[in-house]
């Protein structure tokens, strides 16, 4: 009797040991894995400021940030977010012009007006507003590295922009979508690829990463 239910106190503490490795395998993970959002500041007029915001629990270094505008005539244009301010969570007074960089913990990006976004250099000139009535969605994505990752990890969001009662910027979700796995990986490539413009398109992460010109 007594090695009955000293058996059955083993299996007992055994599950109870599995349930607690797998509890904290998943905190483990979780806060292991990078998070980015894409924030919507402010309010559904163009002039709203959008911000890149580092909520992982380790920095990530930004190698692009691209806008997809979609026009209503059907064409798509691919640009890159050129110029944005980095700012602490402590709110110090640092005004950099960055094209990529680190983004630690508790940072975030000004990425610019959505007017900015989209525009670009066209966002001060007379015919900005006819331009901005011919978008019909934009997509902010963005490629990062993140730390404890061995390939570019991603994030984007969608945004509706609406015409009635003048120009409102609509997230198309609440939510920023995280590419942050495996077969994330060509997805966050391409867009590496297309601002980098490497000598080996396509080719895949190694310990060594070979950088001869010459395979």
């Amino acid at each position: 009797m007594l090695e009955a239910i000293s058996a059955i106190s083993s299996m007992v503490m055994a599950a109870v040991w599995v349930i607690y490795f797998q509890f904290f395998y998943f905190q483990y993970r979780r806060g292991n894995r990078p998070y980015l959002v894409v924030h919507h500041a402010q309010n559904e007029s163009p002039e709203s400021l959008c911000m890149l915001v580092n909520m992982s629990a380790e920095p990530v270094h930004i190698q692009v940030v691209q806008v997809v505008v979609k026009d209503r005539s059907g064409g798509e244009r691919v640009l890159t977010v050129t110029d944005y301010e980095r700012v602490l969570e402590s709110r110090q007074p640092l005004q950099h012009s960055l094209r990529q960089g680190p983004l630690c913990p508790g940072e975030y990006l000004m990425l610019g007006s959505f007017r900015s976004i989209i525009l670009g250099q066209k966002s001060e000139d007379e015919e900005s507003v006819n331009r901005l009535r011919e978008v019909e969605s934009l997509e902010i994505r963005v490629a990062v590295i993140h730390g404890p990752s061995p390939f570019p990890v991603g994030a984007r969001r969608v945004f509706a922009v609406h015409q009635n009662e003048g120009t409102r910027i609509v997230p198309y979700n609440v939510f920023t979508e995280q590419l942050t796995r495996r077969r994330n990986l060509s997805t966050v490539r391409k867009w590496l690829e297309q601002e980098l413009h490497p000598e080996n398109p396509g080719g895949t992460e190694s310990d060594t990463s070979e950088q001869s010109a010459d395979r």
